[in-house]
């Protein structure tokens, strides 16, 4: 199985981004479908060669998880106010969805 990539990330306070392309090696998403990896720095960090990928997903619900790797074609990384997520994240059902939409929106997510 190869490594999932990044295909895009609009994170451009991040230290792996150049170009709105992640340049670390593996990111790991969060339990809420966070990226863990994203380094708030004016620094450039990074490989310029290197297209980030996904080293570990903790999104248990996401449907793309497969025993803590993802399984998408690819991911977008995307701001959601001080912090990145996962814009291919997607649980089982339409359902499910919108239950966690709800409980995002009552704990002012």
């Amino acid at each position: 199985m190869d490594m999932t990539p990044v295909a895009n990330c609009n994170m451009s306070s991040c230290a792996y981004n150049s170009s709105a392309m992640c340049h670390t090696r593996a990111i790991n998403v969060g339990y809420h479908a966070e990226c863990n990896t994203l380094i708030h720095a004016s620094a450039a960090g990074g490989i310029k060669e290197v297209t980030g990928g996904i080293g570990a997903c903790m999104a248990a619900n996401c449907k793309f998880n497969d025993r803590l790797e993802c399984t998408a074609k690819d991911i977008g990384v995307s701001g959601h106010q001080s912090h990145a997520d996962c814009t291919t994240f997607s649980t089982s059902s339409p359902e499910d969805d919108k239950n966690i939409l709800r409980e995002a929106m009552h704990q002012g997510g």
